[in-house]
């Protein structure tokens, strides 16, 4: 293998493994190396275009209202509570935000989630801080959060690039499957929605399969009609002296079915309310194998 094939490291990074581990290892929240690359992103989007009084010459100064707007949004406070009418004042209310986000690495996450909120998809913009995301080894990347540009968390490009084919196979079923992985890994988390799109996801693409006539088909019913009579359907795996293909199938789905204890108040008070961000995030990239297998035609009907 030529040195040209091989991905650049850093002299310390070269010189043991353990030094490697370190540098490839994925740093949640904001950490030290990236705090001022980050902010010289987003400092722009803070401000505006102003006019002089006297010539009308234009100059880009801090825009409170932005400040504002983010301090609202995020929760949080700048502490400044000087007034916006001249530059000088605004340099002023710019610092005192950077500081209130250099104390908090969710509210900093959170302001350039907002900022990015406002681009195009694609921009230069969100390629730059895409280069300085990936550059650092930050566990968040800019992705697609309900069609505009945001923060989702950064997983194995090869799940990923499998979970954007896997939509194109099946639109419904695909834009729930979207759902489902924007509420699992994006910065706006919420594990049982998650989980329910995952469900439904299934739902949808297995449905014209198993329960083509059936008008209000849930993953239960499917799982009891394949159970009863598997045999009226084929799986592109062959049973082998290991395990039967259709059983592993079946399994899965029922995994998927049954875990979802949040659709249901048990009356065992130890029992959670809610499913886990693992819970969540395994049931999106389980979801993803079975969407994929009843879209692409791998189980069909005899």
């Amino acid at each position: 293998m030529s040195d040209a094939s091989v991905e650049w490291r850093p002299f310390a990074a070269r010189r043991d493994e353990a030094a490697l581990e370190e540098f490839v290892r994925l740093s949640d929240g904001v950490p030290d190396w990236l705090k001022e690359s980050l902010w010289a992103w987003l400092s722009p989007r803070m401000h505006r275009t102003y006019f002089t009084s006297i010539n009308n010459k234009r100059y880009s100064s801090p825009d409170p209202s932005k400040i504002r707007r983010a301090e609202r949004i995020l929760r949080i406070s700048s502490g400044w509570n000087g007034r916006d009418s001249d530059h000088a004042e605004r340099l002023v209310g710019l610092a005192s935000f950077r500081a209130a986000l250099y104390g908090d690495a969710d509210a900093f996450l959170g302001a350039v989630d907002l900022a990015l909120s406002d681009l195009e998809p694609g921009s230069s913009e969100c390629q730059e801080l895409e280069s300085a995301l990936e550059e650092s080894a930050s566990a968040w990347r800019v992705g697609l959060v309900a069609g505009k540009p945001g923060l989702v968390q950064r997983i194995d490009a090869t799940v990923q690039l499998a979970a954007e084919a896997t939509g194109a196979l099946d639109v419904r079923a695909g834009r729930l499957l979207a759902d489902a992985w924007r509420h699992a890994f994006s910065m706006h988390r919420d594990p049982s929605a998650a989980y329910r799109y995952a469900v439904r996801a299934v739902e949808a693409a297995a449905a014209p399969v198993i329960s083509p006539k059936d008008t209000v088909p849930t993953l239960g019913k499917m799982i009891s009609v394949f159970r009863d009579k598997p045999e009226k359907w084929t799986f592109a795996f062959k049973v082998d002296s290991a395990t039967d293909p259709k059983k592993v199938l079946l399994g899965m789905m029922q995994m998927l079915w049954t875990n979802e204890y949040s659709r249901h108040v048990d009356q065992d008070i130890q029992t959670p309310l809610h499913v886990s961000q693992e819970e969540a995030e395994s049931a999106v990239v389980l979801a993803l194998s079975l969407v994929n297998w009843f879209a692409s035609g791998a189980v069909s009907p005899v």
